[in-house]
């Protein structure tokens, strides 16, 4: 992982070691200093406050490389010191984890949501209560909660602008509940969430540059550059699905017509594959993955034209930014065998010379993703959400 010295906070050195503890295990001040690239002064006042805290153990001391010199002292973490409850809030449910300090999920749950509903936020605040009480129950020290939605969020404080998955506008969710649970509470935006957790847990951690697409019930994009997670004015940035890419296509529920979202998301194909007769209605992604495995010409030209609309899209940002990697996620790996290849040959079409080695890495997908993320948001809140503070 590269910080740069002059741009890292004292809070920024907390999560990055605690982060890669978690990732790596116990290793010594000198291996830390040198794996972050930060001096040995600042990592030894840095971990001298962890140690403070319960969060760092010192393990016994190892004899130095050599047999030479003085024995270096691992510190690791320890694990139960602190838990992080996780939020991800959907259009149709709402999924949480509660993890430990080394980021393992110990408790998952799932629930029935409707943003509609007029009590909504109360209904969200009364599900993470119940999994705070159940902490508290338990004896176990909690650090906050992280909550991920879809749409823009203001990262300086945790207000929801918009969000046209869940029709809500000029929501103060982290200060309602905060007022409301009395704990920290850091709300980002779901992509977003889990592109920090991927900087700061996952391979991309020794990555300067790369993206992370989701494609699933909805597009979104989130983008790590020269180090730092890019968010643009207001959180705004990272709208890749309504990217426009067909000016007569169907309308999108942002009102726009042609978005990449409208045709490439799961639930265009699936409305598509239904309009076209390819499926029944009520069937799901693994029925046209099927349809098209078994040779439907229908289904496996619907998927060529898709996996070439969002190979196109996807070139026009990797030539704009020049990322060394573009990691998938979501649902849309379900099916991705039957993408890669159309997706692939229209990169190569489109990419200019410099970034055709740009790697397409497609990650494992499971429901629990965006919730654990959004609990380790809370432990990477000082580059995930730099001023959002209970």
């Amino acid at each position: 992982m590269r910080w740069g010295a002059g741009s890292i906070s004292g809070d920024m050195t907390r999560t990055a070691v605690l982060a890669l503890l978690a990732r790596r295990g116990p290793l010594s001040r000198a291996q830390i200093a040198e794996m972050l690239e930060l001096s040995p002064a600042t990592i030894t006042q840095g971990t001298r406050r962890l140690l403070a805290e319960g969060l760092l153990v010192e393990e016994a001391p190892r004899p130095s490389a050599g047999g030479g010199g003085r024995p270096s002292v691992p510190l690791s973490l320890v694990p139960g010191s602190a838990h992080t409850i996780g939020i991800q809030v959907a259009h149709e449910h709402v999924t949480g984890v509660t993890s430990r300090l080394d980021a393992t999920v110990v408790h998952s749950f799932r629930h029935a949501f409707d943003p509609a509903s007029p009590d909504a936020v109360e209904t969200l605040t009364a599900l993470i209560r119940s999994e705070i009480e159940e902490i508290e129950r338990r004896g176990l020290p909690l650090a906050g909660v992280g909550v991920a939605v879809p749409g823009i969020v203001e990262p300086e404080t945790g207000t929801l602008s918009m969000s046209v998955r869940l029709g809500w506008t000029g929501l103060p969710l982290a200060a309602r509940l905060r007022e409301a649970l009395g704990v920290p509470v850091f709300v980002d935006n779901d992509i977003s969430a889990v592109t920090a957790a991927e900087r700061l847990y996952g391979p991309g951690a020794d990555e300067a540059d790369f993206l992370l697409a989701a494609i699933g019930q909805g597009i979104g994009l989130g983008m790590v550059l020269d180090g730092a997670p890019y968010r643009g004015a207001a959180g705004a940035a990272g709208e890749f699905g309504h990217m426009p890419v067909q000016p007569d296509g169907p309308q999108c529920v942002c009102g726009n017509r042609g978005c990449l979202e409208s045709l490439v998301s799961t639930e265009a194909l699936l409305r598509t594959a239904h309009e076209a007769g390819i499926l029944p209605a009520e069937s799901d992604l693994d029925d046209l993955g099927t349809a098209a495995r078994h040779g439907d010409p229908a289904a496996v030209q619907l998927l060529h034209n898709a996996a070439t609309l969002l190979g196109r899209a996807l070139a026009g940002v990797v030539n704009l930014l020049g990322p060394r990697s573009v990691i998938i996620i979501g649902e849309i790996t379900a099916i991705w065998d039957l993408l890669d290849d159309p997706l692939h040959e229209a990169l190569l079409d489109h990419l200019l010379p410099a970034v055709r080695d740009t790697r397409i890495e497609v990650r494992p997908w499971h429901d629990e993703v965006i919730a654990a993320s959004a609990a380790r948001v809370v432990l990477a809140a000082p580059l995930a959400a730099p001023r959002q503070r209970g």
